[in-house]
């Protein structure tokens, strides 16, 4: 089962309400974020990108995606760096890229 899907040549937000191992929202203030995605099978990060951090206090941050990928299966991460400098990973995603309807 994929988590996100995304088309081809679409440019929309990811959004993303990130929670603590308790379920309850991760507080923001003061943090960044930090999308990563690769392709399933490979190391190289395809996306390494800042996150807008819009409502900090419910733990949401979002990406601005642009077409970035060709169709394909990915997996993505979001890196949070507290305002203490702590880094805090989430649970890795299923991203999957698909043609658009002809």
């Amino acid at each position: 089962m994929t988590d996100l899907e995304i088309i081809t040549g679409q440019t929309i937000y990811l959004e993303f309400t990130i929670k603590d191992s308790d379920g309850n929202y991760f507080d923001l203030t003061g943090a960044s974020a930090t999308l990563q995605v690769k392709k399933y099978g490979e190391s190289t990060l395809r996306i390494d990108g800042s996150c807008e951090v819009h409502d900090p206090s419910n733990g949401k941050c979002r990406y601005l995606y642009q077409d970035d990928l060709p169709t394909g299966d990915y997996q993505g991460e979001l890196e949070i760096v507290d305002n203490s400098g702590l880094r805090y990973i989430t649970p890795t995603f299923s991203i999957k890229v698909i043609a658009d309807l002809p």
